[in-house]
């Protein structure tokens, strides 16, 4: 009986272990997966949108080179000299999974202006922002947040035909609330995700997952108007 039970345990034991190698692989699996949704989403947010508005700043001082605006063209290539180095200092931050592990502090307020006043720069795209932000935000959510806006803003100035844009950045009942709303020609809503190379509006939705909160986007031939809300981890370690 004993010889028996020393057995039974024995093949219970490798069954087990036989589970856990199996889930331990899953995990591996969906890691990988993780991690190649995490890349393809930091290099499009940080290269695509890079490299979008620079060409967007380029075009702008090609213009103004036509018109024979020779002063107002190389002020825009100064500009966009900035911006390449900004993105290649981003890609190298992603590249070595540094991002979310920097010792630099962000102020959201102060970053968030400063990508707005970018983005006027370069498409001269009128921005209207109300920032009304209390609570200490995590990094993490910081960031995705910044990023969620940029690539709003980067789909406003490559499609929508705007003149005015409307963000909206506010807290209630400890969550953030982002709103980018804009006075263009509109898109349909049931073609986001089935065109290929259009990766950004499936970003900002993989974004807005990660950090727990909401997204809804309602587009019409008078603009388009995105709605973000996340709950705003008081406390969390960054």
């Amino acid at each position: 009986m004993l010889f028996l039970q020393q057995v039974h345990a024995r093949l219970r034991t490798q069954s087990f272990l036989k589970d856990l190698e199996n889930a331990h692989r899953k995990v591996e699996e969906l890691t990988l997966a993780n991690e190649r949704q995490r890349m393809a989403r930091d290099l499009h947010d940080t290269l695509a949108q890079g490299v979008a508005s620079f060409i967007m700043q380029l075009e702008a001082a090609d213009e103004f080179i036509v018109q024979g605006n020779i002063r107002r063209s190389q002020e825009i290539i100064q500009q966009s000299m900035g911006q390449a180095r900004r993105t290649l200092a981003e890609a190298r931050r992603v590249i070595n999974n540094l991002r979310l592990n920097s010792a630099s502090e962000m102020v959201f307020h102060e970053e968030l202006t400063d990508e707005i006043q970018r983005f006027f720069q370069a498409t001269g795209i009128n921005v209207y922002p109300k920032i009304q932000m209390s609570s200490q935000m995590s990094r993490m959510l910081m960031e995705h947040s910044l990023y969620i806006v940029s690539e709003c803003l980067t789909n406003v100035a490559k499609h929508a035909k705007a003149d005015n844009v409307w963000v909206t950045v506010n807290e209630q009942n400890d969550r953030i609330e982002i709103e980018v709303k804009d006075n263009g020609t509109g898109f349909d809503t049931s073609q986001v995700g089935k065109q290929a190379g259009h990766y950004g509006l499936l970003g900002l939705f993989e974004r807005v997952r990660l950090i727990g909160g909401e997204i809804q986007i309602t587009s019409a031939s008078n603009g388009t108007r995105i709605r973000m809300e996340a709950p705003i981890h008081k406390g969390d370690k960054l």
